[in-house]
């Protein structure tokens, strides 16, 4: 097993088949086929299957393309870190972040990072966590900003607590329970989260629990905010948003906080990253940039600023 069989590897899995992965290698078909079936032969086992529409990987693949990833990824970041030391920090960052983080203290954090460093390209995913936790486990994003999964963290990941806030559950404007007072009298209708509390939350440690309420009938699970957002405008359903969410996006999207006499939770932000791993340079220098914007923000006084802010307690 050498290092540019696992490339393939890598290739093959995100363009979906053998022709993509030499488009991205810069390689031809054969010499990509050529290269998985030497892996194939290395590790004795079928990695991928070949259908109609190319190539999809079998379990065996599934679980090398984990390790290749991180192996890929771990060699990339030694490649910077001696570009660092040189005075030559270049490469990629890949970064998830929260919605909210990402309409409010994003743009100007960005802006500070790119001319700290002009040679550093910027991914970004948005930061819900089913999109963050999967590509921090296999070593495809170098930095959460965002919501840590309910529960312990475990061994696997580093965290650093920015902020807490409180959360509101959100509705349409003129919904038939926008002036609900009780958690009880909305468990009959559709939810729609970000997570999902049987698979996220251990137990059955929820916010319904906590109230000895019973879970709603049915829980609809977004990996997006856009969708969500629509969804929440045109149907019945009802969420869960942080506060400085509702703040930055309830208004214009024709959506309203359900006054309930109950708290609903908190909702915890931090920059979580996969342990065992050694920052990078550039890590290292976009979170003091996004940092050096929460305390400027927090400091400032806008009146649109302290808005949003007005739910949020600062942890740093």
């Amino acid at each position: 097993m050498k290092l540019h069989h696992l490339r393939t590897l890598v290739a093959i899995a995100e363009a979906g088949g053998v022709r993509g992965a030499a488009r991205a290698l810069n390689a031809s078909p054969a010499a990509i086929t050529k290269s998985l079936r030497q892996l194939e032969e290395s590790v004795q086992m079928s990695l991928v299957t070949r259908n109609s529409s190319g190539v999809i990987l079998t379990d065996s693949g599934q679980t090398l393309l984990v390790h290749a990833r991180l192996m890929i990824g771990q060699l990339t970041r030694a490649q910077e870190a001696m570009d660092a030391l040189r005075g030559a920090t270049q490469g990629k960052l890949t970064v998830a972040v929260t919605p909210w983080i990402a309409m409010t203290f994003l743009p100007d954090a960005v802006t500070r990072f790119c001319a700290r460093m002009p040679n550093v390209r910027l991914e970004f995913f948005e930061g819900l966590l089913s999109n963050a936790n999967p590509r921090l486990r296999d070593g495809s994003l170098d930095l959460f900003i965002g919501r840590p999964t309910p529960g312990a963290l475990g061994a696997e990941f580093n965290y650093r607590p920015l902020f807490s806030s409180t959360c509101a559950l959100v509705v349409r404007e003129q919904h038939p329970r926008a002036n609900a007072r009780s958690l009880a009298d909305l468990v009959d209708l559709d939810w729609l989260l970000t997570w999902d509390p049987e698979t996220d939350t251990p137990g059955s440690d929820t916010m319904f629990s906590r109230r000895n309420v019973a879970m709603p009938r049915k829980i609809h699970v977004t990996h997006s905010l856009s969708i969500a957002l629509s969804l929440l405008r045109k149907t019945d359903m009802v969420s869960v948003f942080p506060w400085p969410l509702v703040e930055v996006t309830a208004a214009r999207e024709g959506l309203c906080a359900i006054p309930l006499r109950e708290d609903v939770e908190d909702a915890m932000v931090g920059v979580i990253s996969r342990s065992g791993h050694p920052p990078s340079a550039a890590s290292t220098c976009f979170i003091d940039c996004m940092i050096e914007m929460i305390r400027e923000s927090v400091a400032s006084t806008l009146p649109e600023t302290q808005h949003v802010l007005r739910s949020v307690e600062l942890l740093i």
